[in-house]
């Protein structure tokens, strides 16, 4: 298995995502873009737009 590694020191702040498969450390930019249309959610994994929303769920839930 090979992953692509990016340094994103000067894209902060960034979320640490614990996916089913791996860490991710997203900027918070990305996400933004992905909410307001200006990038597909496809630019995310599956396992990373599970754990967003298993975590978003949980607060809701709380």
């Amino acid at each position: 298995m090979t992953a692509e590694i990016h340094d994103i020191a000067d894209q902060r702040p960034h979320l640490m995502v614990a996916a089913s498969n791996g860490a991710h450390v997203i900027p918070c930019a990305l996400i933004q873009s992905v909410i307001d249309g200006k990038q597909p959610s496809t630019i995310l994994t599956e396992p990373v737009i599970q754990r967003i929303i298993e975590e978003w769920l949980q607060k809701v839930s709380a």
